[in-house]
Parts: structure tokens; C-alpha cells; sequence
């Protein structure tokens, strides 16, 4: 009933002796809220806040075993609206929370790893959002049930750029990539790499139109180069092969 999950991650209790489990901070909630307004809930968890008819109601903070914080307001024992749900120092989601799961707008921080801002759908990243890594690199896209799937632009930490079609967190799908050598893509993708038909073009303006795979030329295709020379033909693993 009070399970709130994230990033493959659950706020529920263990078994455990709840005194050994709450941080210094959660026992001076403890200290400083009326006790008379606190309940034990199933699996060890507490409840501190406005209650009706014996169910949280209004304001409140939910205490769970392992030591996580859900602070915000509740709607017939469940909550509701814009809360705060703290795993630890370091990992926490701000945003709504419709029936006990996060829906709509919220943030998602893990200054360990990465940070979300963006729409959710039932506790998983679903429509527009933005990812930023701890590593620098960006993704601006859409999600689809906690994947990146669908129109997005990624920006590597190295300085590539990648603007078209995600499905299954991979470039798939028409698109563009750009490198920071002045090296431009634009054409097919697949299990991100290049892989289809495109235009590769080179940083001296002399540029390939035909087929890849994994990432090289392979396949029927025109190289024409910048001083106007145009090889045509067969190539293989990156070589021309045959006209």
C-alpha cells in the first residue's frame, strides 16, 4: 500500500528493528513532531502528520525501515500532489506523486550518477525529459516507460552530438551525428552506430553516399572527394572493393 519505487529502486521496508535504521535527522523528527499525531503502518513504517479517520490525511512525513523520507501531502492514506521523497544524503525525488506513484513533472536527482528533470508515467520516466550524467554528457528527449525512445538529441561528454531516433535507451532510426573534428553523419542508424544508408561527411568536405554497417563503409556507394574525384563502386570494411 505505502510502496513508492524508482530506478528499479523500492522505499519499502525490511523486517528490521525500525531504532537501528533511522538517521540522526529522522530521530529529531521524531523528537520534534507530536507523538500523539504519529502510527506504526504495516512493515514497520511511520507515519507523523495530519490524520482522518485513523489514515494519513493532509501534511505528513512517512519514516520508512531502510531509512528513506517521503515528506508531502496525503489523500485518504495515500500520497498525493507535490512531495519530497529522500532515499539518502545523496539520492532524493522531488515532483507529484498521484496515488502513491510518480506521475507528471518531478526531478530526480543521484549525485552519484545522473539527474532527471521531466515527465513521469507510473514510477517511470515517460514523455519529454532531460538526463544530465555525472561524466558531462546530455540527453534532451522522449521517454517511453523509463527508456529513451523516440525524438531526442544526445551530447557526449567526448563533444559528439547526436540529433534523431532513440528505441531501447539506443540511436535507432534516421539521424544526425556530429563530431568535434568537423565530421558530420546523417542517414541510418542501428544498435547505435551507423548502419543503413547515409552521408558521411569529412572534415576536408570530401564526402561518402552509400551504405554502412557497424560503423564502415560497406555496400554500393559514391565517395566524392573535395577536389571533385568520385570513386564509385563496391566497398568492404571500410575499402573500396570493386566498381
Amino acid at each position: 500500500m505505502y510502496t513508492i519505487c524508482t530506478e528499479s529502486r523500492t522505499a519499502n521496508s525490511e523486517s528490521v528493528d525500525l531504532s537501528e535504521k533511522l538517521t540522526k535527522s529522522q530521530e529529531i523528527i521524531l523528537k520534534k513532531e507530536n507523538l500523539t499525531n504519529a502510527m506504526v503502518l504495516e512493515d514497520g513504517l511511520v507515519y507523523i502528520g495530519e490524520m482522518e479517520n485513523d489514515e494519513p490525511q493532509g501534511f505528513g512525513i512517512l519514516i520508512y525501515p531502510n531509512g528513506s523520507v517521503l515528506e508531502g501531502n496525503w489523500i485518504k492514506g495515500k500520497a498525493n500532489g507535490m512531495c519530497k521523497l529522500q532515499y539518502s544524503q545523496d539520492e532524493y525525488y522531488s515532483g507529484n506523486i498521484l496515488n502513491n506513484r510518480f506521475q507528471g513533472y518531478g526531478e530526480y536527482v543521484n549525485h552519484n550518477s545522473s539527474v532527471y528533470k521531466g515527465q513521469w508515467e507510473n514510477n517511470e520516466k515517460h514523455g519529454y525529459g532531460e538526463e544530465y550524467f555525472k561524466n558531462g554528457s546530455i540527453y534532451c528527449g522522449n521517454f517511453n516507460r523509463g527508456m529513451r525512445e523516440g525524438e531526442g538529441v544526445y551530447l557526449s561528454s567526448n563533444g559528439s552530438k547526436y540529433e534523431g531516433q532513440f528505441k531501447y535507451n539506443k540511436m535507432e532510426g534516421d539521424g544526425k551525428m556530429f563530431w568535434g573534428d568537423g565530421s558530420t553523419y546523417k542517414g541510418q542508424f542501428q544498435n547505435n552506430d551507423i548502419n543503413g544508408y547515409g552521408v558521411y561527411t569529412y572534415p576536408d568536405g570530401s564526402y561518402y553516399e552509400g551504405y554502412f554497417r557497424n560503423g564502415k563503409r560497406n555496400g554500393i556507394g559514391t565517395l566524392i572527394r573535395y577536389d571533385g574525384y568520385q570513386v564509385y563502386g563496391e566497398w568492404e570494411d571500410d575499402k573500396f572493393y570493386k566498381n
